[in-house]
C-alpha cells in the first residue's frame, strides 16, 4: 500500500522562521510515527501481522521539501510504502490515518492490496515468504486455476548496488520454467 503525505506551510526567510511555517517540520514527526507502525503490535496502534507472513513493513522511500536552505519550506511531500502481512487495506488505512491525525497533512492512499497467497505444489521448488509487490492480484483467473510466482535471483539483493543475476541463475530458471510448464500440462 502506498501512502503519499503532503504538507503545506508558509515560506519565509530562514533568519526569521517564525514568520513562516515549515512544511518540512510538519512532515518529519508524521514520518517518524509511520516508520514505527510495522514494529508496533496492532493493539498498540501498529499494523496487522500474521503467523504466516510476519510483521508488516514500512519504508519511507521518497522525501521532497523546500527550495533552498535559506528558505522556510512552503511545501513538502513524502511517499511511504507499506507491505501488509495481515489484515485488510481498509484496516491499514485506518491505522495510518489515526497515526497522523491532527498533524495538518494531506494523506492519499493508492496501490494497495493485502497479503497474496500463491500455490506452491510443484516438486523441486523451495518455498519462501517474501515482502515485495507482485501483479498476481491483478490476474483475473477462473476458480481452480493455480497461480505461481517464480523467477531467478534473490530479492535480498534487489534494488541494491550488487543486484544482478549469474549465468547459472538464468540456466536454473530455464529448467524451473520447464518444470512449471510440464506441471501445468499434467506431465
Amino acid at each position: 500500500m502506498r501512502v503519499d503525505l503532503t504538507a503545506r506551510g508558509k515560506a519565509a526567510h530562514s533568519g526569521y522562521p517564525w514568520l513562516g511555517r515549515s512544511a518540512n517540520s510538519m512532515l518529519i514527526p508524521a514520518l517518524m510515527v509511520l516508520d514505527k507502525l510495522g514494529d508496533l503490535a496492532p493493539e498498540e496502534g501498529g499494523l496487522a501481522r500474521s503467523e504466516k507472513y510476519g510483521n508488516s513493513t514500512v519504508n519511507i522511500g521518497l522525501i521532497r521539501g523546500g527550495v533552498a536552505a535559506n528558505v522556510v519550506a512552503e511545501h513538502a511531500e513524502a511517499s511511504v510504502l507499506i507491505r501488509l502481512a495481515g489484515g485488510t487495506i481498509e484496516e491499514a488505512k485506518e491505522v495510518v490515518s489515526r497515526a497522523v491525525q491532527g498533524m495538518g497533512l494531506e494523506v492519499d492512499f493508492s496501490q494497495g492490496y493485502g497479503p497474496v497467497g500463491l500455490d506452491a505444489d510443484v516438486e523441486g521448488f523451495g518455498v519462501i515468504t517474501v515482502n515485495y509487490g507482485t501483479d498476481v492480484p491483478n490476474l483475473k483467473v477462473k476458480d481452480g486455476v493455480k497461480r505461481y510466482l517464480y523467477g531467478p535471483g534473490s530479492i535480498l539483493v534487489a534494488h541494491s548496488d550488487h543486484e544482478g543475476l549469474t549465468v547459472g541463475d538464468l540456466e536454473e530458471a530455464v529448467e524451473g520454467y520447464k518444470r512449471l510448464i510440464l506441471h501445468a500440462l499434467g506431465k
